[in-house]
This record gives C-alpha cells, sequence and structure tokens, in this order.
C-alpha cells in the first residue's frame, strides 16, 4: 500500500485524529517542503548555527564570511560563528542555493545564487538580499570585483561565459567565453579563471576580451576555487586533496596535500593566511602561509 491509499484508507474513519495523522504521513513518505518549514519555521530558522556545507569564503577587513549550500545562508566566522544572512529553503526563493561570494566595495557582501538566476547584494547582517541582475545570469558560480570597485566579474555555468557588470547592477555583458569555476583579479585590467577543462587557469583581458592560457595540460585533479594573493594564486583541487599555487608567468607547485582536508572548494585570504572551506568535513580552516601550519576556525 502507497501512502495514498493508506490516507484514502484512514480518511474514511471518522476520527479527526487519523485524519491528522494520515495528512502528516503523506507529507513525511513525499518529502514535502512544507514539512520542513513546519519544523523549523520557513526560514529554517532552528538550524542557523549549524554549517553543514560549507562552499565559498570571503574576506572583507577583519570579517570572514562562509557560504553554506544546504543552510541555505552565509555565517561570519571570526571569534565565533554568527548567522550573516539566510536564504529561503523554497525553491526559487531569494538565496535558496548560494554558490559564490565576495565582498562589495561599499560594505557587505555580493552572492551568487543558481536557484533565482541572480547575483544578491547583502548590505549589512539581517539585510534583505538586493538583486542586481534581474535574473539576466544563469548559474553564477564565481564572482570578483575589480581593483577600481567598479565592476562585477561572473562566472556563468550555464552559458559558459565570464561577464561583467557594472557594481550597482544591469545587463551583464559577456567578457570572455571561459565557464570560470572561481575568479579573481589580478591587477587592474586582468582577471585569472580557474577552468575544469584543459586549459586549468587562463587569464582574462578584461579590456579586449584576449584570453591567455598560462596553465593548461590540466595539472589539477578538479579545481574548483581561486584567491590571489600578492604576485601568486592559490587553488583548490577537491579530489587532489590539494592547495596549489601558481606565480602569474604559470608556473605552478603542490603547496598542501592530504590532512586535514578531505575535499577542499572555497579560498580566500587575509594577506597571510589562507582559508579553505571543506564540506565533506563542515569546516573551515586556515593555513599560516608562512609555515602552512593548520587549524580549524568551526
Amino acid at each position: 500500500m502507497n501512502s495514498f491509499d493508506l490516507f484514502n484508507c484512514l480518511t474514511r474513519q471518522s476520527s479527526v485524529r487519523s485524519f491528522t495523522l494520515a495528512i502528516l504521513f503523506c507529507l513525511v513518505s513525499s518529502g514535502s517542503a512544507f514539512w520542513g518549514a513546519t519544523l523549523w519555521g520557513q526560514d529554517g530558522t532552528g538550524e542557523e548555527n549549524q554549517v553543514s556545507y560549507p562552499k565559498a569564503l570571503t574576506v572583507s577587513g577583519d570579517q570572514n564570511f562562509v557560504v553554506d549550500l544546504d543552510l541555505p545562508g552565509v555565517c561570519e566566522i571570526n571569534a565565533g560563528k554568527t548567522l550573516f544572512s539566510k536564504g529561503s529553503n523554497l525553491l526559487r526563493k531569494s538565496m535558496n542555493r548560494p554558490h559564490c561570494v565576495t565582498s562589495h566595495p561599499s560594505g557587505g557582501i555580493l552572492v551568487g545564487d543558481s536557484a533565482t538566476r541572480e547575483v544578491y547584494w547583502i548590505e549589512k547582517q539581517g539585510a534583505e538580499p538586493k538583486p542586481l541582475t534581474n535574473g539576466y545570469i544563469g548559474i553564477p558560480m564565481a564572482l570578483a570585483v575589480a581593483p577600481d570597485g567598479k565592476t562585477l566579474y561572473v562566472g556563468d555555468a550555464e552559458k559558459r561565459a565570464t561577464f561583467r557588470l557594472p557594481i550597482e547592477g544591469g545587463e551583464g555583458q559577456v567578457v570572455a567565453r571561459v565557464q570560470a569555476r572561481g575568479c579573481a583579479s589580478e591587477s587592474v585590467g586582468l582577471l585569472r579563471a580557474i577552468t575544469a577543462a584543459a586549459e586549468a587557469s587562463p587569464r582574462i583581458d578584461t579590456s579586449s576580451g584576449d584570453v591567455e592560457v598560462l596553465v593548461g595540460d590540466r595539472p589539477y585533479q578538479f579545481p574548483n576555487s581561486i584567491c590571489w594573493v600578492g604576485e601568486e594564486g592559490f587553488v583548490t583541487d577537491t579530489y587532489g586533496k590539494a592547495i596549489w599555487r601558481f606565480t602569474a608567468d604559470g608556473k605552478t607547485e603542490k603547496w598542501h596535500e592530504g590532512a586535514p582536508l578531505e575535499r577542499p572548494v572555497g579560498i580566500a585570504s587575509s594577506g597571510s593566511t589562507l582559508l579553505v572551506a571543506d564540506p565533506k568535513l563542515k569546516q573551515v580552516f586556515e593555513f599560516d602561509l608562512a609555515t602552512k601550519e593548520a587549524k580549524p576556525r568551526m
């Protein structure tokens, strides 16, 4: 007997209790989103202090932010862990599937969300996410802000291209046909991207759209994110359980491999440290750039 046959059977009885139990049974067996909303509240506030899938990171001054894909939302991790912005557990509502994050030059953070095909600006803790593209972007997987703070770059997995748009929002324009899983501003006019293709790390001239491949032959098993620190970049290799380092001219080497990492995904830098998100371990690790010493941050 399936759940709906049971429902019909129970509802033939006059008992209000039986009717209620039938409804609850159907909701559980069908995996209804309403069940989660009833248990936790529509915004899932009962789970706000649990990070279950830390995916992307950004550093803004003395603030460190981590995107949790499953929460869904963004937490601030400093001395402790604080909910910065809670997304909706309802499909196609804002911040339902956040994938990427970067700091906004005017304060707050920018978050890319695949469920609503949008990039949001969250100005401060608890603020309503402000949509910037009116759904123009397909699946935003990578975000980077130009050094002048006026332009936002977005790696779109659906359109397999990297777009630019004004920092205040608007319709995007194609910069290059590069499907970036991660991107970072290397310097004025130059954007460094990470892809899952053989052309592992192309450098994009944002003025001309020209693409120069400096790291090819796919040295990484599955590159996921990138950050740029001074004259060099760092890349997470999810399947390789590693962090790679490469210079502006394309020389690359494995910087760290293995424990405490299992599946490194997101990466960001404060200048003297690297923050690395590992969703398998539900943890963010901080690496000292000088000593490579690692410690958990959550």
